[in-house]
């Protein structure tokens, strides 16, 4: 760890342009459900085969605990993987999948369609809407779903905010930035990283815009809340992992050249555990360092852990979806 201890001039960026949609954005989209049963596969780790040009990047464990819905970017395809390697599949149109996908508490499971500049919707029933964003050439990354059933987006330079079919757009606070992955906030609004900026962003529900600055490459991607009011940030460009504090002061974890971190989630113990995708590895955080701790296929990209400490996560380049047992220790 190096203590940067940054106190983060963390200053309002005003509430900007704010714009919502006159109507209802979302319609029903015709999409026929398919089973498959996947592979198995053991090396470098045990988990699952995937066909050829999947390139799976999001990951979001289900409220069963236990199995995971999958982003498919390759095949445009939204996977629901159970811990048996059957999975059924949600073919969508050509839409170029975004880079993380989230689920509400009714079990909906929300995710972005970056080319067709909307977000799509698979019901519990296994129905399936979309609601296009306002506005043209709009290119979303990822979702997350508040505690209220509102669905925040990051799309380009703005965080939008989808609520009863209708958006409301918010100004990200630089106009020469893209956001990248959004977090929504229990005690409500949004957390949001971005590109082009070396900066941790928060919107509010009513659209105000706080920026922290974290240094750093100006590239982050992954973010984490704790219980202890901070959240994680993953400066993927920067080889680094930051703490913004709920005081916002802001301590950094060096990673090792080139580990470029992308995603995180809680582990046993409360342990952090990151995705490494530049090493191919999964890296820890304890006592101080980030420790990388369990060798992957080529491009770990996303992670999500079970309760009872299995870790899943997507491997791009090898077509592969991982499935470890980690340590307790």
């Amino acid at each position: 760890m190096a203590g940067l201890a940054l106190q983060a001039a963390c200053g309002p960026a005003g509430s900007g342009s704010v714009s919502i949609s006159p109507a209802s954005a979302c319609r029903p989209l015709a999409v026929q459900p398919q089973q498959e049963t996947l592979a198995a596969s053991t090396a470098p780790t045990s988990g699952f085969a995937l066909r050829q040009l999947t390139h799976p990047v999001g990951i979001t464990l289900d409220r069963d605990g236990s199995s995971v819905w999958v982003l498919a970017t390759g095949i445009d395809t939204v996977m629901h993987v159970q811990p048996s390697g059957v999975s059924t599949d949600f073919k969508l149109p050509i839409s170029e999948l975004g880079i993380q996908l989230s689920q509400a508490q009714d079990g909906t499971v929300w995710f972005p369609e970056q080319f067709r500049g909307a977000v799509g919707a698979i019901g519990p029933d296994g129905s399936v809407q979309e609601c296009k964003l306002p506005g043209k050439a709009r290119e979303p990354m990822s979702t997350s779903v508040a505690t209220d059933g509102s669905v925040w987006v990051a799309a380009g330079s703005t965080v939008d905010r989808l609520v009863g079919g209708r958006f409301t757009e918010y100004p990200a606070g630089v106009a020469s930035a893209e956001t990248v992955e959004v977090l929504a906030d229990p005690v409500g609004g949004a957390w949001f990283t971005m590109h082009g900026t070396p900066q941790l962003g928060r919107v509010s529900a009513q659209g105000d815009v706080q920026l922290t600055p974290i240094g750093g490459s100006g590239s982050s991607i992954g973010l984490l809340a704790t219980s202890d009011g901070a959240v994680w940030v993953a400066d993927f460009g920067g080889d680094r992992v930051v703490r913004v504090a709920a005081d916002r002061s802001v301590t950094e974890f060096k990673t090792s050249a080139g580990a470029k971190p992308q995603s995180f989630a809680l582990g046993p113990g409360g342990v952090l555990w990151l995705t490494e995708s530049g090493s191919n590895h999964l890296g820890r955080i304890r006592g101080g360092r980030v420790d990388e701790a369990i060798a992957t296929g080529d491009w770990p990209d996303h992670l999500a852990i079970t309760g009872e400490g299995w870790a899943w996560f997507t491997e791009f380049n090898d077509d592969r979806l991982g499935r470890v047992r980690l340590p307790t220790a």
